[in-house]
């Protein structure tokens, strides 16, 4: 007695010790920064990075997940200095190849992929093996002699097996079993058995639609991520193209500003040469001097703009390049208007309703929500599960031949059922409401979705034809102003009209040839944009990758 009070006073002491352990909280390793001293060099450029560098790890699925030219012609390298030669082509591949948004967004169908191994787990066969030993000793009252005596004795136990849950609902167990037992009343003994356990669902968790719930779930929102991947990278290249005619844009505009602001230097040059030998008076100075100010001030924003879309071009790209953030571009293709036949409306509804990656997305977002349908009807059943439990057994004296006497004549067979069904069972009813009104909101939104389509598409067929019709009329403009400020400047040269007519009338031509320009580049933003909105953009670029099938209805 006094030895089992001291066993249970040190196993709650180790208890209470146990419980008082903290458990160490792990430090995380900051550092202050120091203004007042120099910075320290940056160790991985955030521009530019060379193919032989620092590459992020790359699951074995990744290469399925990539977008690439289909049949593009052979291009050079990106030299890693120098003034970067950049043709629209270079500009779409370097994005699909190094950008890095498209880097991360690429990972998450791997990740969406890992979640249908997980879900398909769940029927994968398990192997399982338990086994004890037990020493006892027990008090017994012999009634002939009316005194306690012990008996001594041991007990073990082994068990293995496999099991395995199949998607018909049917639970799987095939176990063998040692058990073996020693003591003093009695001599050695074994006992070995060998079992198969069946359960069976007979209402809820029967048949394979209602056990593959999840794992169809899985496998559509991989898909379902794949279209979003997709849908990502056709904005990122339209996001290319926007940029690099916003770049040309920009360069371009900074060439019209320095001709127009060495034009008013000329012309301030040429008054003060009149004034001195008393051809105009003083007071033409002063407007002269006011239009060079001006030029000057829009050839410095237009300057900021032009590095702007240098530096928002360079981070889609991301070149390989040592000189990061400096590296200066040139486009070698011209601000032209290409040559584009352009299908109706409704053609165009009509490829956006097949190919928008977000429609088709919507789509298998609404599969997953009738699969939902299927698990809470699933869950309004009641529970009624039939269990055959079949066994041999065989017994010896001696441990080895245990195993031997299993064809003897020992078995156990037990047949029966088990139900349960909650009371009310509203949790499972308000589930099932649920799943159907989501189900409706997603056919819905579906709905929605192709008629904010076909307005997306029309609004940007009107924008592709006004961009068309601004090309010519900017086209005109600029010739008209040119004649104009032709004539003005004769006028100004024999006196019959000032300075200040002068310079109005150049700044209308000023901002007649910048419109014709942006009239141009408006077009070519404006035909992608048409692409993007009716889903083709990748497929006329030549671009192969995931996502390019229709998901059915």
């Amino acid at each position: 007695m006094k030895g089992c009070g001291r066993a249970l006073l040190l196993f709650c002491t180790a208890l209470v010790l146990a419980c008082c352990v903290k458990i160490p909280l792990e430090e995380i390793e900051t550092k202050e920064v120091d203004l007042t001293m120099p910075p320290p060099g940056i160790d991985r450029p955030t521009l530019g990075t060379g193919d032989d560098e620092y590459q992020s790890p790359r699951s074995p699925e990744y290469a399925e997940l990539t977008f690439s030219a289909a049949s593009r012609r052979e291009l050079p390298p990106f030299p890693a200095e120098g003034i970067l030669d950049l043709t629209l082509e270079q500009a779409v591949i370097s994005a699909l190849e190094r950008n890095r948004s498209l880097r991360v967004e690429q990972y998450e169908p791997v990740i969406a992929g890992t979640f249908v191994d997980v879900e398909r787990a769940v029927f994968d066969p398990v192997l399982f093996a338990e086994g004890s030993y037990e020493s006892y000793r027990d008090r017994s009252l012999d009634d002939a002699l009316a005194r306690f005596f012990s008996i001594d004795g041991s007990r073990g136990n082994v068990r293995a097996g496999v099991s395995r849950r199949l998607p018909t609902g049917t639970d799987v167990t095939l176990d063998l079993t040692l058990l073996n037992r020693d003591d003093d009343n009695s001599n050695f003994s074994e006992e070995a058995r060998a079992g198969l356990n069946l359960t069976q669902a007979l209402l809820r968790d029967f048949g394979v639609a209602a056990n593959l719930v999840a794992v169809r779930q899985a496998e559509t929102s991989e898909l379902a991520s794949a279209y979003r991947l997709r849908g990502f990278t056709e904005n990122l290249v339209a996001e290319v193209e926007n940029g690099f005619w916003d770049y040309a844009l920009a360069v371009r505009q900074v060439e019209i500003f320095e001709e127009s602001f060495e034009l008013a230097q000329r012309q301030l040059a040429n008054i003060r040469t009149r004034i001195n030998v008393g051809q105009l008076a003083e007071t033409e100075e002063a407007v002269a001097d006011a239009e060079v100010a001006l030029r000057e001030q829009q050839l410095i924003d237009a300057r900021n703009a032009r590095e702007q879309a240098r530096l928002a071009l360079l981070r889609l790209l991301n070149p390989p390049s040592a000189e990061g953030w400096d590296r200066q571009i040139t486009l070698s293709e011209q601000t032209i208007v290409p040559e584009v036949s352009l299908g109706s409306a409704t053609e165009h509804e009509a490829l956006a309703i097949r190919l928008r990656p977000d429609l088709n997305e919507a789509r298998l977002q609404a599969r997953r929500g009738d699969l939902e349908i299927v698990q809470t009807k699933n869950g309004l059943l009641p529970r009624l599960d039939l269990f055959i439990i079949l066994g041999k057994t065989g017994y010896s004296q001696s441990f080895s031949s245990g195993l031997s006497d299993l064809d003897g004549p020992g078995y156990d067979v037990t047949l029966g059922l088990e139900y349960e069904f909650p009371i009310y069972n509203r949790e499972a009813k308000a589930l099932d409401r649920r799943a159907q009104a989501t189900y409706e909101q997603a056919l819905e939104s579906i709905e929605n979705l192709k008629q904010l389509i076909s307005l997306d598409v029309r609004n940007a067929l009107l924008e592709v034809d006004r961009g068309l019709q601004q090309i010519v009329a900017s086209a005109s403009r600029r010739a008209l102003q040119e004649e104009v400020a032709r004539a003005e400047s004769v006028k100004f040269q024999v006196g019959t009209t000032t300075a200040l007519d002068v310079a109005r009338v150049q700044r209308d031509l000023l901002e007649s040839q910048i419109n014709e320009v942006e009239a141009i580049v408006n077009y070519r933003q404006a035909l992608t944009n048409l692409y993007l909105v009716d889903g083709t953009l990748l497929l006329r670029r030549g671009i192969q990758g995931p996502g390019s099938a229709q998901v059915m209805p």
